[in-house]
């Protein structure tokens, strides 16, 4: 017997009675932050009204990004304005704090080859971790002058890669010898393609990683969405209990709805980045993939909430009669 398709339900176009048993089907809200509360630093309006009912109304909200290029100062100023100057930065997670609770939890103390942004390598650096980066600048195309570059003996122990705007081949070369001598391979942000606006879309570092990865032949501890380590980590970090009552919301099917799943979560897909509901057809085959539900915009969550709020207030009151 065949199992019926899974299918993504739209929450406007749900009865009220379906959009309160969603409503009240879970307690946190884990959100990525580019594409669907800004794009390119501008904050989609209304997201704030969303953070503020939802917040209000007895949910956590957790900022789950993959962009560790990006400061924890502009971070934070960011979300001060969204959330009513009420953020902690506790609740604000990218790859390099990831990447920092994991090695501490290792008791790791050894050298780091890193491949990533200034931003990304300060946050290893101010955590205390030795960090050996680079080159950024072109070596001659002599295969000795490479070779003396790329394999410089340094007793590297790991090998961390995340985006970096300065990637170049050497950097690759350089991160392949140091994977022959056993050092831990850990990957940030697995993305492929960065959105950067509607029809703009950068290479992202997953393209590197997957070149290490098959060059290497070893798989990476991946620290980033959409990776199991890091979806361990999150719920050791919250104290999640149950990962059904968490709801994970993103714009990317390929990084945010997989980690949904890949950590049991309950998963919402908005449109606001390059995926909207008629493009949905195209994940069929990739249940992974697929979101439980989609909304055109995170910020028509306030009035899903307010519905639902509404809802339950009547229904108070007739019982009350």
């Amino acid at each position: 017997m065949e199992s019926t398709p899974k299918m993504t339900k739209n929450l406007l176009k749900l009865p009220i009675e379906e959009k309160e048993r969603f409503f009240d089907s879970f307690d946190m809200v884990q959100t990525d932050c580019d594409g669907v509360l800004w794009m390119l630093g501008e904050p989609f309006a209304g997201v704030e009204l969303t953070i503020r009912a939802l917040r209000n109304n007895g949910k956590r909200v957790i900022y789950v990004s993959n962009n560790s290029v990006r400061t924890m100062a502009d971070y934070r100023g960011k979300l001060d304005k969204l959330t009513d100057y009420t953020i902690d930065e506790e609740d604000i997670i990218h790859p390099a704090k990831i990447v920092i609770h994991y090695l501490r939890q290792r008791n790791f103390d050894g050298l780091c080859y890193v491949i990533g942004s200034s931003n990304f390598k300060a946050c290893l650096r101010e955590a205390g971790f030795q960090i050996l980066d680079g080159p950024n600048e072109p070596v001659n195309e002599s295969i000795r002058e490479v070779a003396a570059v790329v394999n410089d003996g340094q007793p590297v122990k790991a090998v961390i890669v995340d985006f970096d705007y300065n990637m170049n081949n050497i950097k690759l070369l350089r991160a392949q010898m140091y994977l022959r001598h056993d050092a831990l391979f850990i990957a940030g942000a697995m993305d492929k393609v960065l959105p950067v606006g509607p029809r703009t879309r950068y290479i992202g570092p997953g393209c590197y990683v997957e070149i290490l990865q098959n060059v290497a032949d070893r798989k990476p501890i991946v620290l980033g969405k959409p990776g199991l380590p890091m979806s361990k980590m999150l719920k050791q970090m919250y104290s999640v209990e149950d990962s059904r009552r968490v709801l994970f919301v993103g714009d990317q099917p390929e990084m945010d709805v997989k980690f949904g799943h890949t950590s049991n979560y309950q998963t919402l897909l908005v449109g606001t980045g390059n995926y909207k509901e008629d493009d949905l057809q195209k994940l069929a085959d990739k249940p992974d993939e697929l979101p439980d539900y989609y909304i055109d915009s995170f910020a028509e969550m306030e009035q899903i909430v307010r519905d639902v709020v509404a809802y339950k207030a009547r229904n108070v009151t007739k019982c009350g009669l």
